[in-house]
């Protein structure tokens, strides 16, 4: 599966990349919204993992435009960030998030995600 991680924490690419890397899976990086949006429009990933404050475009605004968009609205988006608040919730759903996972959290959260997929 092809994962692109969105996030402008180094620590969560890191923490990331490597084991699913190691589970088979293709895994992209983007470290801000700007280039988040263009790699998922350029490379079509089956799962974005998408971080909610990153600088330029923030994540809403990046979920937002690639599920409005006829060929990239089929893109399994998760919100990954540490905004916990129910009102952060409803708002990534609002704009298209198909699952929402708060920081800190382990791969198996990812994995879980990845399960579903299948």
């Amino acid at each position: 599966m092809k994962i692109l991680i969105a996030d402008d924490d180094k620590t969560i690419h890191i923490s990331f990349t490597k084991p699913l890397v190691n589970k088979g899976h293709e895994v992209l990086n983007a470290y801000d919204g700007e280039e988040a949006y263009e790699k998922a429009k350029a490379e079509m990933p089956d799962l974005i993992l998408l971080d909610v404050t990153m600088p330029g475009m923030d994540g809403r605004d990046v979920c937002k435009k690639l599920k409005q968009s006829v060929d990239t609205k089929k893109i399994t988006i998760v919100m990954l960030t540490a905004k916990d608040q129910q009102f952060d919730r409803q708002v990534g759903f609002e704009v298209g998030a198909d699952d929402y996972i708060v920081k800190p959290c382990s791969v198996a959260f990812i994995e879980r995600v990845l399960n579903k997929m299948k």
